[in-house]
C-alpha cells in the first residue's frame, strides 16, 4: 500500500511539473499583457524599457557582443507561455543575451519562450535583451522529417500523421 502512495505521489508531481508555466511568475508580473509581433514591431518605441513575452522556434544563435544573438521565428503562446508550434508565423526577433548559448542546444526549430527587455531594433525586428529562456523539448525527428510535401498524402489533412514518426515510409505503395 505504501508503494501505491509514493507511485502516486511520484505521478502527480511529473504531471504537476508538466503544467508548470515557461516563464516564473515573477517576470509575467512584470511583462506587458499579450502582445503580438505586429504590435511590438510597428510600435518599437512605444515599448521600449517593457518587458514583453514571446516565443516561436529558434532560427540561429550567433555570437554578440560578450554573449549571444538569438533568431527566433515568432509563434502565438499557449497559457502556459509555450510556443503553439502548428500556428502561423507572425515574423521573427531577435534576443540579445549575456550568457553564451551553445548552438548544441538552441538548434532550429526547437521551441523556445523568451522574456526580454524591448531594446530597439536590429535588421528591421524587434531585439529583446534576455530576462529568461525557455527551451522547449528538442524533436530532432523535425529537422528531417518537416515540411513534408502535402501531395505526399494527397492533400488530405487526415493522412498527415502517417508521414510523420514512426510511419514515415517514402516506399509505401501506393502513392505516387
Amino acid at each position: 500500500m505504501l508503494y501505491l502512495q509514493i507511485l502516486w505521489l511520484l505521478a502527480l508531481g511529473g504531471f504537476l511539473g508538466g503544467c508548470a508555466p515557461a516563464i516564473s511568475p515573477q517576470v509575467q508580473q512584470q511583462a506587458v499583457p499579450a502582445i503580438n509581433l505586429a504590435d511590438l514591431q510597428a510600435n518599437t518605441e512605444k515599448f521600449q524599457g517593457r518587458t514583453v513575452i514571446l516565443g516561436g522556434e529558434i532560427m540561429t544563435v550567433k555570437p554578440y557582443k560578450e554573449g549571444s544573438l538569438l533568431w527566433v521565428d515568432q509563434r502565438p503562446l499557449d497559457p502556459q507561455n509555450r510556443p503553439l508550434r502548428d500556428a502561423a508565423s507572425g515574423g521573427s526577433f531577435a534576443v540579445a543575451s549575456d550568457q553564451w548559448l551553445p548552438s548544441y542546444l538552441y538548434v532550429p526549430k526547437r521551441g523556445v519562450t523568451v522574456a526580454g527587455v524591448v531594446e530597439g531594433k536590429i535588421n528591421g525586428s524587434p531585439l529583446l535583451k534576455a530576462r529568461e529562456i525557455n527551451l522547449g523539448e528538442y524533436e530532432p525527428w523535425k529537422e528531417w522529417y518537416e515540411p513534408i510535401p502535402p501531395s505526399w498524402y494527397d492533400y488530405d489533412p487526415a493522412m498527415r500523421h502517417w508521414y510523420t514518426p514512426p510511419y514515415f515510409d517514402p516506399w509505401r505503395p501506393g502513392r505516387q
